[in-house]
C-alpha cells in the first residue's frame, strides 16, 4: 500500500523594503526583511501564471547546484499572485555595479573570473547550462567572492548534451545560434555559456562603458549586428589596454571563437589556462578621460607610481615614482605596466 504524500503548508513573514531590480519582463526583486530570521534578505517576485511548478524551476536548480560560487537560496514559496525565491542579500552588490564606479584591476579580473567560471562548472557537471552569464548576474559576496546568480534562464540539456533556447539575452547571444537568413535556431550546447563568459570577460577588462558603445553602433538593425558578430568585428577584440595581460586577453578570444570548434570545450579548461596568468604588474588601478590615460599602483614598499599616457596614445608614457618623475627602463608601456621594470 503506497502512503500518500501530504505536505504542510507554513507561514513565511517578509517585508519589501525596496525594489533593487527589475530581473525581467516577467520579475522583480526586492530587499526584504524575513520576518522570522530578523534579516536582510532578496525576493525575486515572480507573477504565479498557474504553472506553479515550472516557475519554481529555478528555485528547484539552485537548490541543486549547491557550491561556493553559486547563489544559495534560503526557500521558495508562493501565494496565489506570485511565486517568491528567496536569497540572501550582499551589500556589495554584483559585478556590474562595481565596475559602474570603477575599472577593475587585472588581479580582480582573474581572481573574480576564476570563481564564477567555478560555478559554471558545477552547474555544467550537473546537465545545466546558464543561458544569462553577464556582470548583472555574479554577485560580489560579503567576502569579496564572486558568485553565480540568476537561474532565471537555465535549464537541463538532454542526453546529447543540448537545450533549444527561447529566450535570450541579445547582448549576450552567440553566433552558432542563428542562420545564414537571420532566424534563430535556439539550439544552445555548454560553448553558449563560454562565449558568454568571454563577453563577460572582455566587459571587465574594458569596461561597460566601452563595451555599450561598441553594442550601440551595431544595433541599428539585426542583419548589423549578426554581419558584426560574425565577422568578430563585435565585440572589437584590438582593443587592448596595456595593463592587460595578453594572455588573459588571448583566453577571451577564445572564449569568443565564432568557430566553435575553435572555441574552448569546456570550462575546465578555461579554468585552467586562467590560472597560470603570471605577472608582476596585476594591481594597477587604471582610469581615464577624454584626454588621458592614467594608471596608479602602490608596492609591498610603500613605493606609490603613475603612469599617464596621451589617449590612444601609448608610445610617449610617462611615470612618476612618489611623485618625483621617474625614468623607466622598460622601452614600451605594456612591458613596464606588466613587469614594473
Amino acid at each position: 500500500m503506497t502512503m500518500e504524500k501530504v505536505y504542510s503548508p507554513a507561514l513565511v513573514s517578509f517585508h519589501k523594503e525596496k525594489e533593487i531590480g527589475q530581473e525581467g519582463k516577467n520579475s522583480r526583486v526586492y530587499l526584504a526583511h524575513d520576518e522570522y530570521m530578523n534579516a536582510q534578505i532578496v525576493v525575486k517576485e515572480i507573477p504565479n501564471s498557474g504553472d506553479t511548478q515550472k516557475l519554481l524551476l529555478e528555485a528547484q536548480i539552485l537548490y541543486a547546484s549547491s557550491h561556493p560560487n553559486v547563489v544559495q537560496i534560503q526557500y521558495a514559496c508562493k501565494d496565489d499572485s506570485n511565486v517568491y525565491i528567496a536569497m540572501p542579500f550582499y551589500k556589495n552588490g554584483s559585478l556590474k555595479s562595481i565596475m559602474a564606479n570603477r575599472m577593475l584591476t587585472a588581479r580582480e579580473i582573474i581572481r573574480y573570473a576564476i570563481q564564477f567560471i567555478s560555478g559554471v562548472a558545477h552547474i555544467h557537471s550537473k546537465g545545466l547550462l546558464h543561458l544569462d552569464i553577464k556582470p548583472d548576474n555574479i554577485l560580489i559576496s560579503d567576502n569579496n567572492e564572486a558568485l553565480l546568480s540568476d537561474f532565471g534562464l537555465a535549464d537541463y540539456t538532454d542526453n546529447n548534451g543540448w537545450y533549444q533556447v527561447t529566450r535570450h539575452y541579445i547582448k549576450h547571444t552567440t553566433p552558432e545560434i542563428w542562420d545564414d537568413n537571420g532566424n534563430c535556431l535556439g539550439w544552445a550546447t555548454v560553448q553558449f555559456d563560454i562565449f558568454q563568459i568571454g563577453l563577460t570577460l572582455y566587459r571587465m577588462c574594458i569596461g561597460d562603458i566601452a563595451f555599450n558603445e561598441q553594442f550601440e553602433k551595431v544595433r541599428v538593425s539585426r542583419e548589423r549586428f549578426l554581419d558584426s558578430l560574425n565577422k568578430k568585428e563585435f565585440p572589437n577584440r584590438s582593443i587592448v589596454l596595456p595593463h592587460i595581460p595578453e594572455t588573459l586577453m588571448r583566453i577571451i578570444c577564445q572564449c569568443l571563437e565564432v568557430d566553435v570548434s575553435k572555441r574552448y570545450s569546456s570550462v575546465r579548461a578555461i579554468l585552467n589556462d586562467l590560472s597560470k596568468i603570471e605577472h608582476e604588474g596585476l594591481d594597477w588601478q587604471y582610469t581615464s578621460t577624454e584626454s588621458n590615460h592614467q594608471w596608479n599602483f602602490e608596492d609591498e614598499k610603500g613605493l606609490s607610481y603613475i603612469v599617464s599616457t596621451s589617449k590612444n596614445d601609448y608610445k610617449d608614457y610617462r611615470v612618476t615614482k612618489n611623485g618625483r618623475k621617474y625614468t623607466p627602463k622598460a622601452k614600451g608601456i605594456r612591458a613596464f605596466l606588466l613587469k614594473l621594470i
